[in-house]
């Protein structure tokens, strides 16, 4: 009788054992249904656009937020055609932008307004809802845009003394394929415009036969060569050119360029331009037309070359 009682408790205990195993596992593969939103479509997207210059919210006016399908790319293509799906509008008494839109991921472009910034693009996020009034916050909500810093171009001219084996004829003004053959020109670019931004990209010297951009030095670092752009349909740029991160407004920055003609000339007078490109991440044709309503100028210089003494 005892041996029988002590099988039942063990079954009982094998039972309560079998009973926990399996509440675990439920817990840990039963996922819980989802239930999708009440509201899909029709929704009124709410999101905030913030200067990082000013430390303000941007409004009315200021930028122009376009709203494109996701996988567009409204900054780096050339020539870009395809239409914004939404435009964003400022609603004043809430304080923040509106645009009407359906659940789903987009691309949004923030376009120069009144306030002079680089143009951004972001991937974002609408969600569903159930709230009867459709309205939902933007994924992320507020957007960050940065503007642009005025910079300053100065050039030194330092032509080299072939007997001596240095650059040390100091004082020239331009490049006299007559006088000398070789020349390192020292290019200081100054940001100017607190909490501003000068976005990375390239700087360019344009090719005039038969003077060679050889190496150069950014910031004083170890001379490396020149690269040579040569297709001009993907950026409308060519020439010799090398590359620079991002810079902040305060910062002064050097390009120590070196040039050799190899004992040529030039046919006759002429210019060879120097321009900053920045923001290479865009290359859209129309943002970086010098227009009000877009993007910046270009910041350039030119070199005075010349056929004789």
């Amino acid at each position: 009788m005892a041996e029988f009682k002590l099988k039942g408790i063990h079954v009982v205990v094998a039972v309560l054992i079998c009973i926990i195993i399996g509440v675990i596992v439920w817990q840990v593969y039963y996922v819980v249904p989802v239930k999708p939103p009440k509201y899909t479509t029709g929704l009124t997207v709410k999101f905030k656009i913030y200067d990082t210059a000013t430390y303000a919210l941007l409004d009315t006016g200021k930028v122009s937020p376009e709203f494109y399908p996701a996988g567009v790319d409204p900054l780096g293509t050339r020539t870009f055609t395809t239409k914004p799906v939404a435009v964003g509008a400022y609603f004043t008494t809430g304080g923040y932008w509106t645009v009407p839109l359906d659940a789903g991921s987009y691309v949004v472009l923030i376009k120069k307004g009144t306030t002079v910034i680089y143009p951004e693009k972001f991937t974002v996020t609408v969600s569903g809802t159930d709230s009867e009034d459709k309205e939902v916050w933007l994924d992320p909500s507020t957007l960050n845009v940065y503007e642009k810093a005025t910079v300053s171009i100065t050039t030194a001219i330092t032509a080299y003394h072939a007997a001596g084996g240095v650059y040390n004829i100091t004082g020239e003004t331009e490049i006299n394929t007559t006088k000398y053959d070789k020349w390192w020109v020292a290019l200081t670019f100054t940001m100017i415009g607190t909490d501003k931004v000068v976005k990375a990209g390239r700087i360019y010297a344009a090719k005039v036969s038969p003077i060679v951009a050889e190496e150069y030095s950014l910031d004083a670092a170890t001379k490396v060569s020149v690269l040579d752009d040569t297709e001009g349909a993907d950026d409308g740029m060519t020439g010799y050119y090398c590359t620079f991160t991002g810079w902040a407004g305060g910062e002064i920055h050097r390009l120590d360029l070196y040039l050799n003609d190899y004992g040529g000339a030039v046919s006759a007078n002429t210019t060879m331009l120097i321009t900053l490109f920045h923001y290479y991440a865009c290359l859209n044709s129309v943002l970086r037309a010098a227009s009000p309503t877009l993007i910046e100028a270009i910041e350039k210089t030119t070199l005075t070359v010349k056929a004789y003494t």
